[in-house]
C-alpha cells in the first residue's frame, strides 16, 4: 500500500469509540502512542504538551471526578442534540463509567503566555495520538467536558502549573461504531485558485 493509501485508510476508519473490552493496554502501545503524539506540529516549535497516563484502578478512582464535567456540557448536548435525546443519555452513561476504558490519557499544555497557539498545538498532538491508536488497533475518544473540572482532575493527579485540553479515553473497542457523514461538504471550502 502507497504511504497516502496508508495514511488515508487510518484517517477515515478512525472512529470515537466509547464502550471498551475489559482488556489492558499493553505499556509499549500507550508508549508509542505518546511517542508519535510528540512529533505534531507546535506553535513556533516549543513543544509545549505534556501527558498524564492513567489506567487501572486509578482511572477508575477519577471517575467520579471526570463524571462532574457532564453538568457543564449538558445545556449544550441539549441544545445540539434536542432532537436526539438519546445521544444526550449515551453521552452521560459515557461520563458515569468511561466506557470501561482501561487507560486515559490526560493532555496538558505547559501556559507560556500564548493561549491559543498552545492550545492548538496540544490538539495536533492529540490527533496524531488518535491516529496512531487506531493504527494499532486500540479505540480513543478526546473528551473535553472534564476541562470544567480540571481543577480537581489536577488535584488527584498532583499535576500544577499545566492547564487541561483534553482527556483521551484509550482501550481495545467493543463495538465498531457507524461512519458518521461528512456534512456540507460542498458549503465548507472556498477555492480561489487561478
Amino acid at each position: 500500500m502507497e504511504l497516502l493509501e496508508c495514511v488515508e485508510k487510518v484517517i477515515k476508519e478512525r472512529r470515537s469509540h466509547r464502550f471498551y473490552l475489559d482488556k489492558p493496554v499493553e505499556r509499549e502501545k500507550l508508549e508509542k502512542m505518546i511517542e508519535l503524539a510528540m512529533w505534531a506540529p507546535s506553535a513556533m516549535n516549543r513543544q509545549q504538551w505534556f501527558f498524564v497516563v492513567v489506567a487501572g484502578e486509578r482511572l477508575k478512582r477519577l471517575i467520579s471526578v471526570i463524571e462532574k464535567g457532564y453538568d457543564y456540557i449538558l445545556p449544550r448536548l441539549q441544545m445540539f442534540f434536542a432532537e436526539t435525546p438519546k445521544v444526550i443519555d449515551q453521552t452521560k452513561r459515557f461520563f458515569k463509567s468511561l466506557g470501561n476504558a482501561p487507560a486515559a490519557v490526560f493532555a496538558y499544555y505547559t501556559p507560556t503566555g500564548d493561549d491559543y497557539s498552545d492550545v492548538q498545538s496540544v490538539s495536533a498532538a492529540i490527533q496524531n495520538m488518535l491516529l496512531a491508536a487506531h493504527a494499532m488497533g486500540l479505540g480513543t475518544c478526546w473528551m473535553t467536558g472534564p476541562v470544567h473540572v480540571e481543577d480537581e482532575i489536577n488535584k488527584a493527579l498532583g499535576v500544577e502549573g499545566k492547564k487541561l485540553v483534553a482527556v483521551v479515553t484509550v482501550g481495545y473497542p467493543a463495538k465498531k461504531p457507524p461512519v458518521p457523514p461528512r456534512r456540507d461538504v460542498d458549503k465548507k471550502v472556498v477555492w480561489m485558485v487561478d
